[in-house]
């Protein structure tokens, strides 16, 4: 079925999913097991679609352990104590805030019941399953001898009648008291955290009385038990023992033994729901709650945190699909996070575009108060253009790389926080905290600058001076105002205002068109039980055959741009114009080139020394002089070289460079800077090649999505082989043409070959040297040691003009190099994938050849005018996808 998925609105999807589930009870579906099993596969897909279409816009609050999300979330909604806020990571278990607006000065509340939900018994399996599969896959690689394949690969212990008894006859020769073929010293501690946290879900599930798949209300007050993770524990030293203690219903509503019924459920819990109310006078979400806009936070669990081995990653994979926005939280001083990687690989699992996901994300930067401004000693004074400050703001620069990976350049998508410094400044109560948390909110208070301290307003307005719309400045001041948090709010509200509608209709276009998907799947099913005619299967051959083509159109002629000079060399258009996105353009990558050498402090220094020349040429340094005092080193630093004194070129003299400056008299230090820039940018250039291909292979995996399906059905590949064997002459060619195809319609195949191309070497150091426009090393005219000539060759030697030349060609062999570079691995990169697809244009038939085969003689009392067979009576799934369909 092809549908105008992109062109349905949430109305026109809401009555879809409606008609289907209609459908399926009016549709006689065959009485096998894959008619059935497709039957059921339909119904929770509309079910997932009705879902996401009446779930309110949802912001996933993702990141490391110990980045501090639950306090910030907290102090976010007004009530810093709202969530277990502990030193180790804490949150264990994914918590739903649904928010609603309170009543004018009431403070920030949560309701007394607070709901939780268990894995039913389906979820459950799974969630061991995916533990127990990845712990016998990672075993089995590097200890095959321990059997954990041969023993455990397949099985179960959720739904295995064997129950749990094959792992535990097997996994205590994981332990040294085991009598396992392998020694246990060889044995990663993370293989037996694993079994550990598999033998808690066990306890807890053979704890459990009739809980699974059930919600139940219980006190609030005794809700920490279910949050907060057991403290981190060393690996057991012996195998761990079934422990059962039974634990029911009555026990988790009785405010008595619910904290310890908790404990021992905790790992069995799905997700824990709070109803809360806000304080308008700290937020007023009022905007927010309307009809299409009402609003929950789901605080996810950190990844990696110890206690917790796979569960959690397991839970948050199943609810990132349903998010909307993600507020990615980071550690402003330890930006890059492995955490937040985890969380953003999970986010596209779901077919989530990596276009949409970019303008879903929002970034904070938690902790800020413990970033401190530089000193900027070489630039005191005057405007500072954000180039210059990085290199000595690590903060910010982490911030500014690291931050801009998750939202794609969209600087209103990051905000610098922190919750002590939005604590003090709106007066927030934090006395529900236990003792350890509020004695570290005290002392981290304690640090801050004293009230009304704007310590980055200097910078700010240096910034702001250099260039007006740069993003930190706005964000510099927020963070002086009250720690960043109404930005923070502000941020949330306007992002759900712009782009909340179309990010709920994107979760729910992902649904649809995975549910038709599965309706072409089931109509198989039903056209093959009812002996549907040959004209029909043709048609639909024909049809499915013609969209591939289409899609090819699209393709092929983006793909030929990358090598015809278009996309990659010329700015004209924009980022999205390309099916799929574009590679990087080498003619922005060589102005950017161009401009880093530009930038270089060494042609600054040249241009200087000639400018305050009496001559105005570029002076010669004087040579190093064992004349004067002795320079002394400061304190903890090495000895200076013998004879090293306070005068001439070491002192900074008239004629010097000045300090370090001397480096810019030789062409030696030249040739290195240009070596380090053509490998970093050689590097970078690998990295948006790669970045492009991986985005460009999502997207067209989408796109050939329903083709793909289609295509791996049973009765489509008979229909096929029939028609290519007879269109081609032999099984063998249609066998190969077919295998093309189904390789075409799955770009992310290509992968391997790709990155084969890019792993290829940049330029040599030869060739750098080689392109290199000053010989080296080389004393370049204005060095002590250069010979002097007379004075017209001097002025002509020593002329500041030598020195823009010689930045110009610096510049653009530069520029050549990388650009030829990234130019050569384009063009192969190009030239596999048009072949590829090109080749798979050629082997598509025409739509004339697309026909049933006609009997050589017509059986009898048929007519023979070659007309089509009676057609079938229509099916309710036939009316449901023709009506849904533009074909």
């Amino acid at each position: 079925m092809t549908s105008t998925t992109n062109n349905l609105s949430l109305s026109d999807l809401r009555l879809f999913a409606q008609q289907t589930l209609t459908m399926l009870s009016e549709q006689d579906v065959p009485d096998t097991p894959e008619a059935h099993a497709s039957r059921d596969r339909v119904q929770t897909l509309a079910g997932e679609l009705a879902s996401r279409l009446d779930a309110p816009v949802t912001i996933g609050v993702v990141g490391e352990y110990s980045v501090g999300k639950s306090l910030l979330l907290g102090t976010l909604l007004g009530k810093p104590d709202l969530l277990p806020v502990e030193a180790a990571p804490s949150t264990g278990n994914i918590t739903v805030l649904e928010l609603t607006r309170g009543a004018p000065g009431s403070a920030t509340a949560v309701s007394s019941t607070t709901d939780i939900t268990f894995l039913d018994e389906e979820r459950l399996a799974a969630c061991v399953g995916a533990i127990l599969g990845e712990l016998v896959a990672t075993l089995d690689a590097k200890h095959p001898k321990l059997g954990a394949r041969e023993m455990l690969g397949g099985y179960n212990p959720v739904t295995d009648p064997r129950g749990w008894a094959p792992f535990e006859a097997w996994y205590p020769r994981l332990w040294p008291s085991g009598t396992g073929p392998v020694a246990h010293e060889t044995i990663s501690a993370a293989h037996r955290d694993a079994v550990t946290e598999l033998c808690r879900i066990r306890d807890a599930a053979l704890s459990q009385q009739d809980l699974l798949g059930k919600p139940i209300g219980v006190a609030t007050d005794s809700i920490r038990a279910a949050l907060v993770l057991e403290a981190a524990r060393r690996t057991p030293q012996t195998p761990p023992k079934r422990t059962v203690q039974p634990f029911d219903m009555a026990q988790l509503k009785q405010d008595r033994t619910a904290p310890d019924a908790l404990r021992r459920a905790f790992p069995l819990i799905e997700r824990v729901t709070q109803r809360v109310t806000l304080s308008p006078d700290h937020w007023d979400i009022g905007g927010l709650t309307a009809e299409e806009h009402t609003v929950r936070l789901l605080d996810f669990p950190g990844i990696g945190a110890a206690g917790s081995y796979g569960r959690d990653t397991f839970l948050s994979r199943r609810e990132l699909v349903n998010v909307h926005t993600i507020l990615l939280v980071l550690s402003a001083s330890r930006a890059e996070s492995e955490g937040a990687s985890a969380f953003w690989d999970m986010l596209t699992e779901d077919g989530r575009q990596p276009q949409a996901l970019a303008s879903a994300a929002l970034v904070a930067a938690n902790a800020f108060d413990l970033a401190k401004p530089p000193a900027l000693s070489q630039y005191p004074h005057g405007p500072l253009p954000l180039e210059k400050l990085l290199p000595h703001a690590a903060e910010i620069n982490g911030v500014h790389v690291y931050g801009n990976k998750f939202v794609a350049q969209r600087e209103d998508g990051i905000v610098v926080v922190s919750s002590v410094s939005a604590i003090r400044a709106h007066q927030l109560p934090y006395t529900a905290s236990s003792p350890e948390t509020r004695d570290r909110i005290r002392a981290a208070l304690r640090d801050l600058d004293p009230p009304g301290t704007r310590r980055w307003e200097p910078i700010a307005a240096r910034l702001a001076a250099a260039d007006p719309a740069n993003a930190w400045t706005p964000r510099l001041r927020a963070y002086d105002e009250d720690g960043g948090i109404t930005r923070l709010r502000t941020l949330i509200e306007n992002h759900v205002r712009r782009h909340g509608l179309a990010q709920k209709l994107e979760r729910a276009q992902s649904s649809h068109r995975k549910l038709s998907r599965e309706l072409s799947v089931l109509r198989g099913h039903v056209r093959r039980a009812g002996g549907g005619g040959r004209s029909e299967e043709y048609r639909e051959l024909s049809q499915k055959l013609t969209e591939f083509r289409r899609l090819l159109d699209r393709m092929l002629p983006a793909l030929h741009a990358l090598r015809d000079g278009g996309p990659p060399g010329e700015p004209d258009g924009g980022p999205g114009e390309e099916p799929g996105g574009r590679p990087p353009r080498r003619g922005e990558t060589a102005e950017a080139v161009r401009d880093e050498v530009f930038d270089w402090r060494e042609w600054q220094e040249l241009l200087g020394r000639a400018e305050r020349d009496r001559h105005h040429l570029v002076p010669r340094s004087e040579p190093p002089s064992s004349e004067g005092i002795p320079l002394r080193r400061r304190p903890g630093r090495a000895a200076a070289p013998a004879g090293t004194a306070v005068s001439g070129a070491a002192a900074g003299g008239a004629g010097a460079a000045g300090g370090d400056g001397a480096s810019a008299d030789s062409s030696e230090t030249f040739l290195d800077k240009f070596r380090s820039l053509i490998d970093r940018r050689t590097d970078e250039g690998r990295d948006q090649l790669r970045t492009w291909f991986e985005n460009w292979a999502a997207y067209w995996r989408e796109e050939f999505a329903p083709l793909r399906a289609w295509m791996a059905e049973e009765a489509t590949e008979a229909a096929l082989s029939e028609l290519f064997t007879r269109l081609r002459g032999s099984a063998r060619k249609a066998d190969h043409q077919l295998d093309h195809l189904w390789t075409a319609l799955d770009p992310v195949t290509a992968t391997e070959r790709i990155a084969e191309l890019l792993s290829a070497p940049g330029p040599t150091p030869g060739d750098q040297e080689a392109r290199f426009p000053a010989r080296s090393p080389h004393a370049l005219p204005w060095h002590h040691r250069m010979p002097l000539l007379d004075p017209q060759s001097e002025e002509r030697e020593r002329h500041p003009l030598l020195v823009v030349q010689l930045r110009q060609h610096t510049a653009d062999a530069a520029a050549r190099l990388v650009t030829e570079y990234l130019g050569r691995t384009l063009t192969l990169i190009e030239k596999d994938l048009v072949d590829l697809y090109t080749k798979a244009g050629e082997y598509l038939p025409a739509e004339t050849e697309v026909r049933p085969p006609r009997p050589s003689f017509p059986p009898a009392g048929a007519p023979h005018d070659g007309g089509d067979e009676a057609a079938e009576p229509d099916q309710p799934i036939d009316v449901l996808i023709r009506a849904w369909s533009t074909d």
